[in-house]
């Protein structure tokens, strides 16, 4: 179907057939409906449009009648209801003066390119398309129709003068005079016209009559306006009068599309990255927009111009180049309109023919590189709105863009991503060489993968680490490697010329809104390697929401990574970046405040991490400060996978965490010991000894010989611990019996009789039986006497374990089932549980024993003690195989391996050696311990 507005409505059948439409009140409906096609226009509107003045009472049923005789003729589909509205569907290519505007602007596009021969073609065909003086012209005054009349009759004048300008360039001056004549007679306040009468007519050889024109046109404008004529008329006059040549007919014009080269030198230096290369050449070839995004530094743009020179042959049309300046220090992002206006002039459109409205700008891009093979670079992109407007009009018909830019623009659809990380250490080296020079890497093959690594594998300082190298030949790669080892200069070292890594993290800091600003400069104190939100919130001393936007923000703009498992981290060098921010912007104040927070965050988890773990009264699990803080600030862990989940990942980050409490003034040895102390059960539970005697001793040396006496015997049982399990039972036995003594000094009994017990142990370790039950006794007794079941039970395993040891089974299985009903703490139930399995095991009873070790397991499990239950599972399948049930044992024996491996005890390559085997030996991590609590 067509519809005909351009003059009389109109309306045709595919065939051809004129379909009448008579009634006056349809017409007039059936106008309003095209002026507002494919909207839904409201009943209320119509009935206004229907009739000047209020409507009568029949106006709605009337209305439904004119619907629907107008849906008898155009076709129930064409009109839809809508609630309490109509729609008129119109598809594209069905209305004459859509047909105008596309002709228009293909017309404008090609007489901005210079194509005037087809520009006037263009514009002669759109003119052809009116039938009359006006659109809509039978069919009476109403708003909207109004509105769009008057829209499409100025669009008309518009695009008469543009095939006038084109007429004119093509020398047809002659033929234009009559109509330009009769032109200013109707539109007597267009300088337009005027200007252009005027050039018909000096070029005609009436330059008399030009400038008798120009002061009609004067005359008009100073009588009705009251205005003098504009520049272009006034120096269009002074032209004339001078006699200028550029008045003249203009030449004929190379109307062959320009073949633009702009794409600047790949770096010669250039290395690796092949197999990005490919994947960027192929889907560049394949007509795909690809977009590479990354921290700054990492080398998209060297990258993507390799990819770009590599694929040029297959863009005959020519290569398109914009810096988008979107991370340039000091410069501000380029405007959308900028580019276009650039990417114009390459494609040989004048300066004055581009539209200085974005979106028409916009649309004759896209006409200009429609169906042609265009490669088009746009380097250092801002943001998805900055390089939107350049996208081609159709996927795969014309121009390619190549994309780079710190940001991902996931909001640029039917896009191939690549995001860029840092380089392989193979790759720097070879990047090292390509700049410094090969002989000087190959002399010192090592230092330069030293070098590569304090470079952070980072192309950008890799490249000026190498300038440095090659202006100073004086320095061997070790000169240059010990100064790039001081992490404090570090970035100062990494600066020469024109390159600096401190200047590219300067960019995208200072674009940064206030708190993801002052989220990473928190973040810059602690130095930890990797952290959740909840140690960011803590930094920051702002709410979790707050924080958990601004790290999305941090990691929209390349400045933090964000890691599995809900972490986030920092590059090395964006480390450094960020403490110098914060040693430069915050007081002292600020910075103490910050760490304070981060360490009460750290110190409340692992009292939640701690809480299932051997009880021993209220008063030791609180040793340390409260944690009195304006929130609260401890991560949750529900479960033992949990607590093993966070010892595993946070043991680098307390280490740090506590080496700051120990630097830190007024409370910090308080929160130091208290740290220490939460974390003996989940430092313990995965072998993790080394870091819990260096927590300890650093605690024990922050709080000095005059510290508090409870806390300095904690300290002294995790270190006692600590050494029996490294085989170390004389290094033991003096902090055991140093936590005695500290006990008593500070008067608390609950902690005298635990650490009775544990002084017990280890004399019975050194082989002084008759002076560890003498220990035992004392600790039972205090422990019966001041009603401590918990700390009774803690003593029946270990005096249980030295019945066993001396051969007492039947002593050492009553131990166990003591200390069982005594307790209810998940891991003591599960040492419990354990070493009365451990008992029936020697008594010969393997299935009762086989029983216990299951019951251990869960128990293990749900405190997150895994290497004890990495223990209890691989006993429970040495049990299993001696049952003849050899698959059940191999899959208890994986699994233990496996959680070895988890806890990083154990290398997968270990791991799968000592399954190879056809049966496992015992893991040395397990087998050590085995042989502390288990008869020779």
């Amino acid at each position: 179907m067509r519809f005909g507005v351009l003059g009389p409505l109109t309306i045709h059948d595919d065939d051809g057939t004129a379909v009448p439409v008579t009634s006056t009140k349809q017409r007039l409906l059936l106008a309003v409906l095209l002026a507002r096609r494919n909207t839904r226009v409201s009943a209320d509107m119509l009935l206004e449009a229907l009739w000047d003045g209020p409507p009568p009472r029949s106006a709605r049923a009337n209305l439904q009648v004119y619907v629907h005789r107008l849906r008898r003729l155009l076709g129930d589909d064409r009109i839809v209801h809508h609630r309490s509205g109509y729609q008129l569907v119109v598809r594209p290519g069905e209305a004459d003066d859509e047909d105008f505007q596309r002709l228009a602007a293909d017309g404008s596009a090609a007489l901005a390119l210079g194509d005037v021969d087809s520009a006037a073609e263009l514009f002669h065909r759109a003119a052809a398309l009116w039938r009359g003086p006006s659109t809509y012209a039978d069919v009476a005054e109403s708003g909207d129709v109004g509105v769009e009349a008057a829209r499409l009759d100025e669009l008309r004048l518009a695009v008469a003068e543009l095939r006038i300008d084109a007429d004119l360039e093509r020398g047809q001056h002659d033929l234009l005079v009559a109509e330009l004549t009769a032109l200013v007679a109707a539109y007597p306040l267009r300088q337009r016209l005027y200007r252009q009468l005027m050039l018909a007519l000096h070029r005609s050889g009436r330059t008399a009559d030009a400038l008798d024109v120009y002061h009609r046109a004067r005359t008009a404008l100073v009588e009705e306006l009251g205005l003098e004529p504009g520049p272009e008329l006034r120096e269009l006059e002074q032209a004339i009068l001078t006699e200028d040549p550029a008045l003249t007919l203009p030449p004929a014009r190379d109307t062959g599309a320009t073949r633009p080269a702009e794409l600047p030198p790949a770096n010669p230096a250039f290395t690796g990255r092949r197999d990005e290369v490919r994947q960027i050449t192929g889907w560049l070839t394949g007509g795909d927009v690809v977009t590479i995004s990354g921290p700054g530094g990492v080398g998209k743009s060297a990258l993507a111009l390799r990819a770009a020179h590599e694929a040029a042959a297959a863009f005959p049309d020519g290569q398109l180049y914009v810096n988008l300046r979107g991370a340039t220090p000091g410069v501000r992002p380029l405007q959308p309109l900028d580019v276009l206006a650039r990417l114009l002039g390459s494609l040989g459109v004048e300066e004055r023919r581009i539209p200085r409205d974005p979106s028409a700008a916009a649309a004759l891009f896209r006409s200009a590189v429609a169906g042609r093979r265009l490669l088009i670079m746009l380097d250092d992109a801002d943001s998805a709105a900055q390089v939107r407007p350049l996208l081609p009009g159709r996927p795969g018909a014309g121009p390619v863009l190549l994309v780079t830019g710190r940001r991902v623009l996931a909001t640029l659809a039917g896009t191939r991503r690549l995001t860029l990380g840092t380089l392989p250490p193979d790759e720097a080296v070879d990047l090292l060489a390509a700049v410094a020079g090969p002989d000087r890497v190959a002399a010192e093959p090592a230092v330069a993968a030293e070098v590569a690594q304090l470079c952070g594998l980072l192309p950008l300082a890799v490249r000026v680490a190498g300038a440095r190298l090659l202006s100073r030949p004086d320095w061997s790669l070790s000169a240059l490697r010990d100064r790039l080892d001081d992490a404090q200069h570090r970035l100062d070292e990494l600066e020469h010329d024109d390159l600096a890594v401190r200047a590219s993290c300067d960019v995208a800091f200072t674009a940064l809104p206030e708190t993801p600003a002052a989220v990473f400069t928190g973040l810059g104190l602690a130095g930890f390697a990797d952290f959740t939100v909840h140690t960011a919130t803590a930094l920051a001393g702002r709410s979790l929401t707050a924080t958990r936007h601004a790290l999305d923000q941090l990691v929209e703009a390349q400045l933090l990574i964000a890691a599995p498992g809900d972490r986030f981290t920092l590059h090395d060098l964006v480390r450094l970046y960020a403490r110098e921010r914060a040693e430069r912007t915050l007081t002292p104040s600020g910075r103490d405040a910050a760490i304070r927070r981060a360490l009460h965050h750290y110190l409340a988890t692992a009292r939640n991490a701690s809480r299932m773990g051997v009880a021993w009264s209220d008063s030791h699990a609180a040793i340390g400060p409260a944690t009195t803080t304006p929130r609260p600030n401890g991560g949750d862990l529900p479960d033992g996978p949990a607590i093993a989940a966070w010892v595993q990942a946070e043991s680098d980050n307390i280490a740090a965490a506590a080496i700051h409490a120990a630097a830190l003034g007024g409370d910090g040895p308080a929160i130091l010991a208290g740290l220490a102390v939460a974390m003996a059960h989940p430092l313990r539970s995965q072998d993790r000894w080394t870091d819990l005697i260096a927590i300890s001793r650093l605690a024990l040396a922050t709080l000095g010989d005059d510290g508090q006496a409870q806390w300095r015997s904690k300290l002294h049982l995790n270190l006692s611990d600590a050494a029996f399990m490294l085989h170390r039972l004389a290094e033991s036995h003096h902090h055991a019996l140093a936590a005695v003594e500290a006990a008593r000094e500070s008067g608390d009994r609950p902690g005298e009789a635990y650490t009775r017990s544990v002084l017990g142990f280890a004399l019975h370790h050194l082989g002084r039986a008759d002076e560890a039950f003498e220990q035992y006794r004392r600790a039972l007794l205090l422990q019966r006497e001041i009603g401590d079941a918990k700390g009774e039970a803690h003593t029946l395993t270990l005096l249980g374990v030295c019945h066993h040891l001396a051969g007492r089974l039947d002593e050492a299985i009553a131990c166990q089932e003591r200390a069982l009903r005594l307790n209810d703490s998940p891991h003591l139930t599960g040492i419990a549980l354990f070493r009365l399995g451990d008992a029936h095991l020697d008594a010969g009873r393997r299935e009762r024993a086989l029983d216990h070790f299951e019951q251990a397991i869960e128990a293990f499990h749900t405190c997150g003690s895994s290497v004890d239950e990495a223990l209890a599972r691989w006993l429970r399948g040495d049990i299993l195989r001696a049952l003849g049930r050899d698959g059940d044992a191999r899959h208890s024996w994986t699994s233990s391996a496996e959680l070895l491996r988890e806890m990083h005890s154990l290398t997968s390559d270990e791991a799968g050696d000592l399954l190879g085997a056809p049966v496992p030996r015992m893991p040395d991590v397990l087998r050590r311990g085995r042989e502390l609590l288990h008869p020779a």
